[in-house]
């Protein structure tokens, strides 16, 4: 299993190598800070970008955060707003990005673009959401792009919140380039056991780690520990990124550090 840690911007790749971490995770606005406006494609940044990621020591194999600010760019994938036109044109240029990048999965949490209005139908949202995700295999597939749909917490998301949930969406989808992802943090926050990735580990193609905060106690090494082993007990030898803090550890260096160790026990 490989530990990653999340960045915002390019010049963080180095801390990443220096800190101990195996691989980065980035969003995708760091290939190109104008991807949601079609007038802006392959300027300057684009191709700055990929000339630093190419060079990099640092691998990053992985995006998450697929979907910014919905609702502003008309990105919905839920509800009265949906686009569909729209929607296939930003799928299609991201994912030409990534493959033009080697990047191979996107996580797709973004919860604003999944949430359902009140008064909509939930079925009719699920349906949305299937649509969304075979348009994402249709285009991701030729492009050797997948998508590991995140479960989300119950105040993020109203649609599909759980493993078991997601994992049974993912099962009935049957789509070779839409799989799982699993979230600690997600997970801590609606209460989840880790017992619950055992049989998710065959679809599951992606992991988070962070502290859920929130008021909630601290997490420990102890937890974390668990929860890695819980994913590589259902099978999966994949990776893990660090999206956010981890008070439990001193600084980033040490959380690589006793993350990396569970990983290769």
């Amino acid at each position: 299993m490989q530990i990653g840690y999340l960045i915002s911007d390019l010049d963080q790749l180095d801390n990443v190598a220096a800190w101990g971490f195996d691989y980065a995770e980035a969003l995708p606005g760091v290939l190109d800070p104008h991807l949601t406006d079609p007038d802006r494609a392959g300027g300057p940044e684009e191709r700055d970008s990929l000339r630093r990621l190419e060079s990099s020591s640092v691998s990053v194999p992985v995006l998450c955060g697929f979907i910014p600010a919905p609702e502003q760019h008309g990105l919905m994938v839920v509800g009265p707003d949906v686009d569909s036109a729209r929607l296939r044109a930003y799928v299609a240029r991201l994912f030409d990005l990534m493959q033009r990048a080697s990047i191979g999965v996107i996580g797709y949490g973004s919860g604003g673009s999944r949430w359902v209005p009140d008064g909509f139908p939930r079925d009719r949202a699920l349906d949305q959401l299937r649509d969304f995700l075979h348009l994402c295999g249709d285009v991701g597939e030729p492009r050797g792009v997948k998508v590991a749909l995140e479960p989300y917490n119950r105040d993020d998301a109203n649609l599909l919140n759980t493993v078991p949930e997601a994992l049974e969406f993912v099962r009935d989808l049957d789509c070779s380039h839409v799989q799982l992802m699993a979230d600690f943090f997600h997970m801590r926050l609606n209460g989840e056991s880790d017992d619950e990735l055992l049989e998710a580990g065959p679809f599951l193609i992606h992991g988070h780690i962070a502290e859920p905060g929130r008021g909630r106690p601290q997490t420990t090494s102890e937890q974390h520990a668990a929860y890695l082993l819980a994913l590589r007990q259902a099978g999966y030898e994949g990776r893990v990124t660090q999206t956010g803090d981890l008070p439990a550890y001193a600084t980033p260096a040490a959380a690589a550090a006793a993350l990396v160790a569970v990983a290769r026990s």
